[in-house]
């Protein structure tokens, strides 16, 4: 009973030191209490690429949420052969991708005669041989339907380090979805 009294008080006094402010004075505290709560929620929601695989750089994340569909933005983990390839070098708290969905479940992924990955007849792009350093780079092989829960993600940049190399990413790796 006495700590419910308490915080009853304590509300109760809030209350009236807000009354005592003028109507400016209670539109600034409102803007900084404002910004204090997005301050504290939005960092974890935003993220920054400097890949050149990518035109947009400020990506806003948000949970998984219904179908994801070609053009869709996602994060995912980078696998450690993946990582071993890519210019910008991750590490272990940094172990994340942005890619496009180029090709989701469900829809046909081929290639054509010169190399170029086709997502329902949509061009995706042509693999490199080697990357900006002269390495090998691993080839991705399929033909058919893309697997249901995996995704064929692609850079905007033709250089872009992506699906065209080290495959289908799954579902359970998708972290975020990007807008």
């Amino acid at each position: 009973m006495g700590k419910r009294l308490v915080s009853s008080k304590t509300a109760s006094t809030e209350k009236q030191l807000f009354r005592m402010l003028n109507t400016r004075e209670k539109g600034v505290a409102l803007a900084i209490l404002a910004a204090l709560l997005v301050g504290l929620w939005l960092p974890g929601r935003i993220i920054v690429s400097t890949s050149p695989s990518l035109n947009h750089r400020v990506f806003f994340l948000i949970p998984m949420s219904g179908r994801i569909t070609g053009g869709d933005y996602l994060v995912f983990k980078a696998k450690e052969d993946e990582r071993s390839f890519i210019r910008q070098g991750l590490n272990e708290k940094n172990d994340v991708l942005i890619k496009r969905v180029g090709c989701a479940p469900g829809e046909l992924l081929t290639r054509n005669k010169n190399r170029a990955w086709l997502c329902e007849r949509k061009n995706l792009g042509s693999p490199l041989e080697t990357d900006s350093r002269g390495r090998t780079l691993p080839q991705f092989q399929f033909a058919g339907i893309v697997p249901e829960d995996s995704y064929f993600m692609v850079g905007d940049d033709p250089r872009s380090f992506d699906s065209r190399y080290f495959g289908f990413i799954h579902g359970d790796d998708v972290l975020y979805q990007a807008l």
